[in-house]
């Protein structure tokens, strides 16, 4: 998702050639950048466009690829824009197209980029079409697959289902019409009428060229129907997500919810168009009836339906057993992409615990599942296949025994048994294949359908209040001054409260006054987001009253800003994070990054607020994405701010000047002045900081959900000894001198620009596009290379024996009559049986084999992809989109899954038909061979280019699939951003924007596709024409042979379209094979194991750290974060690193773990118990060292499963990690214990409980060294004492290495660390930094140590002092 102000001026400057990143070659424009998020300007507002061409160095035009001016178009018109209705009818306007891309990209060797689509068409854009279905979905009742099929079929698309239904049925009557001219044409031949034979010959032309135009403007609407279908239930499902709130949307299962979007209604596209030609099977029943009772003379001609009908039972218990099967798949990859979502994006934690393998066992056990259930489903699909493709066969040939041997006909007419071939071929396309497909495409409709009904049917559970007659709000005495009011306030996270539900909050009475910065306090797990989610209606139920300038909370028009403890950030540049969509204001924004401090990380960027940000902001620290969330909350000056802890995530200086600066100064000085007719804002900051909740207005204390104490300082503060006792004391002793010390001095804003050089890359996500590579033939080899040899042989020869079965049945039959005039009728009926009998043969081993060989290596390709994604760099992550690759894994691996060996038995049987029926007309009739060989060159000519178009189209249109899945994934992670911020119109308009894009690239990849088959098909239609006359002419003397020639002219290229347009998809399907080898072929970690690690089973044997002169950059663009980093940690130290934020504190984390590795500079190395890290295997290292990361992770499943994924110790272990964590009793609540499902673990484990959680587990892995990366940073201090003295008393022997902002945790550490710019400027005992000697007082030593102690305020630092000087004094003892 990409959020950028558009004007005019961002369509002249093209975006800069990108250089080489990780192992991707990159040449084009993202196509998630071509949507931006649209602001509108204020006219009273000094506008900056995104760029400015008076900063910006354009490079000459000539170093651009033709492809990088894509925002240009090329064809400015839609297709058929200025065509007459004439043309249209025979798609001339596709075809005109399609040479201008020959003639215009391909002959030039260009590559087909989005510059050369036309215009979308009006007709085909979809705001009225989700607008109006919008509407009446949501005036309705509860959605069912019943509802959905009306609303689809009969609502706005209407016309198109009624053209492309009227299509079919003219297709149908001329079909059936020319079985019922061809037997004239056979009777005249036989009695030698020639002029008669002519006259039907031109009346079965005629309607040849009807049946021709009808069924590829039938076939041209389904697919103009599915694209449209297709993306108005996409935007259905995402505008109901985006209209959930948070608990809603965690009710719903979000595994599903992705591969509802990226898979099902994918597939759905292929469905519809299977749908609608068996619509009129019933109009194909009644003609061959009548053709049949016609033919015969009785109703005997109907048993020839009848025995073709057969096949309906067999497709019905298929797909009845196929239904159940389907669900159960689809709840398995509902599952699957769920754990594989979790997986990609927990990657960086996952790789740090070495619990790559553990994830991949969960995945690969039910991947098996939903394989088995897959193949399932194919295989008896497969025996469905079986009695459909060869049902004119063996109907025929039963029917023909019946009235022969039953007496209905004393002797077989060549043409009854010719034409009723051709009869019931005709019905087994028309009727038995399409009602199997239909039936297919019923069910996978209805089981999507009921799918989708049940995401739009998720209720969306606004905050209700529950009866409470003893509040009434009008008895409520209003106060002007008060503007939020909470009275006997009780919340649930449960939506529909019982007497046995507990409350989070309980009875609180709280008021908020205008200009009032309020302090919430408590314990980890006490409410304090609880009362912010309240205040932003995000909680499901509540009791008693909360008023909003005395109104009900939902009916308010107060503006919120708020800023959450995870912030959300999308992958754009810094500037539009911050501005989200607000029009830019400059003197506004530069006063906002100045106050948010971040003007100093600016000036460590290459591009500084151009600078562009990974997906959830995975390339900035915890400090810059909270600044950055608090940065967008501050720009829009809203009338109450809602804070959850955003100063533990940064250090204390910058936590000293945000307070003072920011909040202080800015919120309650600046706004007000440049907003003096709003009234006064409201700051409620929810925070651990004790040190700042004394400088508020107000502070309210949360104990287990109630209010203790609220008021000023002075009138709470013996309430502060329940947060902590010793701080409580010390801040009271100097609280009045603090006051002296709140106004820091405001830094003058630089208003200077810097210029920013576009010829240097400034984008990190990678484009998708720059990722394709042109399918060669050493893609289908190495496709081919998975199958078993000899299977591949045997599936061509089974395939040619069937072929040649097909024609010696139908020779026989054209020579019938000549059998039976020998006498031969029985001799002949017993070797046609030898021939269907081994014909169906033939087909199930050659089914079965294709099977097996093309599930096996999708199978194979999945595992292949999840081990290499398990072992990919972390740098591939940062530049890849999660919803880009967890797209391989659901669209890619889907459209494999179900539909590859559809396609490849379609090009062997209709390409292997279409061949075999040629070689038979050429032996028939060697004058035909001259249209043989018209009908080659000029097919084998347009083949040429439309493959490379078509492939093309089809490339660009799955690549901007994927843009669609990542906006939706970004989108639906912020919605709280969203609503507060009242964006919701503005993203549903960027959602549909992207949804023509993608309605533009799929139409016009089917308007070539049908373009190529229609022109196909007419030149098949010129040579069966001239062939029926040739025939005529030339064989009217030989009733058998013209009896086979003219059944052969109008069978032989019913499938070649079919066939070359199933090639064509083959090859579209080799670019999604090609994408997931790109996933194998990415480059990998280190090894995994080496032969050393078996040798080193105790390593380490001690904690020793060691860091010689190293250097890191996190990927091979990027600048160097440490540098000549060197120092040394003894085994058992307690190491505590600070340093500003962008220091590389982090890095030395990612370092020691080498999730990025180290560069190769002389002598550079890192040391762990004296054995250098690089010659250790990537899983014993990480497995070797604990860690506590600042945001816990766990991940979908039971309580025990993320405790001890591996399976490693017995459950008694674990409750003693758990009753050392503190969590022992309150787990023991849960009914199944360890059992737990913790799928939706919000709802059961705060924040701090899940850190919690992440210490049971360090405790009972019992590591060497541990490491602790701002672990207690969103805690209370309590709740950090307690991780700190845990680890230190259970684990006395361990390193520990704490990253911390809040300093008082390592005052009583062996050794601190400060960093600064990738270096170690400080390296020594808390004291000694602090102090010139053992009777120091106070802080009397000037170091960057004792500098950012003294920025934590005088009653901070002295108890900092103190604690450091305690832990000095009992050293020297």
């Amino acid at each position: 998702m990409s959020f950028n102000n558009i004007n005019q001026i961002d369509q002249e400057i093209p975006r800069q050639k990108r250089t080489q990143v990780s192992n991707l070659q990159n040449t084009q424009t993202a196509n998630q950048k071509n949507i931006k998020l649209q602001t509108y300007a204020d006219v009273n507002q000094e506008i900056q466009p995104f760029y400015n061409p008076q900063i910006i160095q354009v490079q000459p035009q000539e170093s651009y690829e033709q492809s990088e001016t894509d925002k240009t178009k090329y064809f400015q018109n839609f297709l058929g824009q200025h065509n007459s209705k004439i043309s249209k009818l025979f798609f001339f306007e596709y075809t005109i197209y399609a040479l201008q891309l020959k003639n215009e990209v391909l002959d030039k060797n260009f590559k087909i980029t989005e510059k050369y689509l036309p215009a979308l068409s009006p007709d085909d854009d979809l705001n009225e079409l989700v607008f109006k279905s919008e509407n009446r979905i949501f005036e309705g009742q509860n959605m069912t697959y019943k509802t959905l099929i009306k609303l689809i079929f009969l609502g706005e698309l209407k016309w198109i289902t009624g053209k492309c239904i009227m299509s079919y049925v003219i297709e149908s009557i001329s079909k059936n019409g020319i079985s019922f001219v061809l037997s004239f044409v056979i009777i005249s031949v036989s009695q030698n009428n020639q002029d008669n034979a002519h006259y039907y010959g031109i009346i079965l032309v005629l309607l040849n060229f009807i049946s021709l135009l009808s069924r590829h403007h039938a076939a041209n609407y389904s697919m103009i129907f599915s694209t449209k279908a297709r993306l108005c239930l996409i935007n259905l499902v995402y505008i109901k997500l985006i209209g959930l709130n948070s608990y809603s949307f965690k009710q719903a299962n979000i595994g599903k919810i992705l591969n509802i979007i990226s898979g099902d209604i994918n597939t759905l596209e292929q469905m519809f168009s299977m749908i609608f030609p068996s619509s009129v099977v019933i109009i194909s029943m009644f003609f061959a009836c009548f053709i049949l009772w016609n033919r015969f003379d009785s109703i005997i001609g109907l048993l020839a339906v009848l025995l073709l009908f057969l096949a309906y039972p067999i497709q019905m218990i298929i797909q009845s057993f196929n239904q159940q099967t389907l669900k159960q798949a689809k709840l398995n990859q509902d599952q699957r992409l769920r754990i594989t979502n979790q997986f990609i994006e927990g990657i960086r934690l996952i790789k740090m615990q070495a619990w790559e393998n553990a994830f991949q066992k969960m995945i690969l056990t039910i991947r098996q599942i939903e394989f088995l259930s897959i193949f399932k489903i194919l295989l008896r699909t497969s025996v469905d296949r079986l009695f459909t493709q060869t049902s004119h066969i063996w109907a025929s040939f039963l029917y023909f025994i019946i009235i022969y041997y039953g007496e209905q006909r004393n002797e077989m007419k060549i043409d009854q048994m010719i034409l009723t071939i051709q009869l019931l071929n005709s019905l087994r396309i028309s009727c038995v294949y399409m009602v199997s497909n239909g039936i297919q495409a019923f069910i996978q409709i209805k089981v999507t359908f009921e799918r989708i009904a049940n995401v739009l049917n998720l209720q969306n559970f606004v905050m209700l209040k529950v009866d409470d007659s003893s509040l009434n709000e009008n008895n409520i005495i209003k106060t002007e001054q008060i503007r939020i009011e909470l009275i006997n306030f009780s919340a649930y996270w449960t939506h529909t409260v019982s007497d046995n539900d507990k409350a989070i909050l309980k009875n609180l009475n709280i008021n908020f006054k205008q200009g009032e910065l309020w302090a919430i306090i408590g314990r980890v797990g006490c409410g304090k987001s609880t009362l912010l989610h309240s205040l932003l209606c995000e909680i499901p139920a509540y009791k008693g009253l909360i008023l909003i300038d005395g109104q009900n909370p939902q009916q308010n028009k107060l503006t919120i800003s708020y800023v959450e403890q995870e912030p959300f950030l999308f992958p754009d540049t810094i500037r539009n994070n911050i501005l989200f969509g607000k029009a830019y204001n400059k003197s506004l924004y530069l006063k906002v990054t100045q106050v948010a401090q971040l003007e100093s990380d600016f000036d460590l960027m290459k591009f500084r607020d151009q600078t562009e940000i990974g997906e959830r902001g995975i390339t900035l620290s915890g400090g810059q994405k909270a600044r950055i969330s608090l940065a967008r909350a501050l720009y829009q000056t809203p009338d109450v701010y809602l804070f959850d802890d955003p100063l533990s995530a940064v250090d204390a200086s910058v936590a000293q000047n945000i307070f003072t600066i920011a909040i202080k100064q800015f919120i309650f000085e600046y706004q007000i002045t440049i907003n003096p007719e709003k009234q006064k804002p409201i700051v409620i900051l929810a925070t651990h900081q004790i040190q700042y909740a004394i400088k508020c207005d107000k502070i309210a204390i949360l104990s287990h959900g109630e209010l203790i104490a609220q008021g000023s300082y002075e009138q709470i503060k013996l309430h502060l000894e329940m947060i902590n006792k010793d701080l409580a004391q010390q801040l009271d002793k100097t609280q009045n001198e603090t006051k002296n010390q709140d106004i820091l001095e405001q830094q003058p804003i630089n208003t200077i620009s810097k210029k920013v050089k576009s010829s240097e890359n400034r984008t990190l996500i990678v484009s998708e596009s720059d990722n394709q590579q042109v399918i060669n033939f050493s893609v289908y080899m190495r496709y081919f290379n998975n199958w078993n040899c000899l299977s591949f042989f045997l599936v061509i020869a089974f395939e040619v024996g069937q072929e040649i079965l097909t024609m010696l049945y139908q020779r026989f039959i054209s020579l019938f009559e000549y059998y039976q005039e020998n006498g031969q009728t029985d001799s002949t009926f017993i070797i046609l049986s030898c021939i269907v009998i081994g014909l169906m043969i033939c087909c199930l081993i050659k089914y079965i084999l294709s099977l097996i060989q093309v599930q096996q290596t999708t199978q194979n390709i999945h595992k292949k992809m999840l081990n290499s994604i398990a072992q990919a760099p972390i740098s591939y992550f940062d530049v890849n989109p999660s919803g880009r690759i967890i797209n391989r894994f659901s669209n890619d691996l889907s459209l494999c899954d179900n539909s590859t060996n559809q396609v490849c038995l379609d090009i062997l049987e209709k390409m292997g038909n279409f061949l075999i029926s040629l070689i038979t007309l050429a032996i028939l009739q060697p004058f035909f061979i001259i249209m043989i060989f018209f009908i080659l060159i000029v097919n084998l000519y347009q083949y040429n280019f439309y493959n490379k178009i078509i492939s093309q189209l089809k490339e660009i249109e799955l690549i901007q699939r994927s843009p669609l899945f990542d906006f939706i994934k970004n989108t639906l992670g912020g919605s709280i951003q969203i609503k507060i911020n009242k964006q919701q119109k503005l993203f549903k308009k960027k959602f549909i924007d992207i949804s023509n894009k993608c309605n533009l690239n799929s139409l016009t990849y089917f308007y070539s596709t049908r373009s190529f088959c229609f022109n196909i098909d007419f030149i098949a239609f010129i040579a069966s024409t001239a062939g029926l006359f040739i025939f005529l002419n030339l064989n009217q003397n030989d009733v058998a042979i013209f009896s086979q020639g003219l059944l052969l002219l109008t069978i032989y290229n019913e499938g070649l379209s079919y066939g070359l347009k199933q090639l064509i998809f083959f090859a579209t399907q080799m670019s999604s094979y090609n994408r997931m080898f790109q996933i194998i072929d990415v480059e990998q970690e280190a090894q995994q194991v080496k032969e050393i690690d078996s040798k080193l089973q105790s390593f380490p044997e001690s904690g020793d750290i060691k860091f010689d002169n190293v250097y890191m950059r996190y990927r091979c663009d990027s600048d160097l974060v440490l540098k000549g980093l060197t120092f040394e940690i003894k085994s058992g130290q307690k190491i505590g690193c600070v340093g500003r934020t962008g220091a590389g504190k982090s890095s030395i984390l990612q370092t020691i773990f080498r999730i990025s590795e180290i560069e190769e500079y002389e002598g550079s190395k890192i040391e762990i118990s004296g054995i250098n890290i690089k010659q250790l295997g990537l899983q014993k290292l990480r497995s070797s060292i604990g860690i506590i990361p600042q945001s816990p992770f766990l991940f979908t499943g039971s309580l025990r499963s993320n405790l001890d994924p591996f399976n490693q110790y017995d459950d008694q272990a674990i409750w003693q990690a758990l009753n050392i964590a503190g969590l022992n009793e309150y787990i023991k609540q849960f009914s199944n214990g360890l059992q737990t499902d913790i799928s939706d673990i919000n709802s059961l484990f705060s924040v701090g409980q899940k850190q919690l959680i992440c210490l049971a587990r360090t405790l009972l892995n019992k590591k060497k060294i541990i490491v602790l990366d701002e672990a207690t940073a969103n805690l209370d201090m309590k709740t950090d004492d307690f991780i700190q003295n845990t680890l230190k008393q259970q684990l006395q022997d361990c390193t520990l290495i704490t990253i911390a902002h809040r300093l008082n945790t390592i005052a009583d550490y062996d050794k601190v660390m400060v960093i600064e710019d990738g270096k170690v400027i400080e390296f020594d005992e808390p004291f000694n930094l602090l102090a010139q000697s053992i009777n120091s007082i106070n802080i009397d030593k000037q170091t960057q140590f004792s500098k950012l102690v003294q920025n934590t305020g005088h009653s901070n630092s002295q108890a900092i002092f103190d604690i450091a000087k305690k832990k000095q004094i009992q050293i020297q003892k």
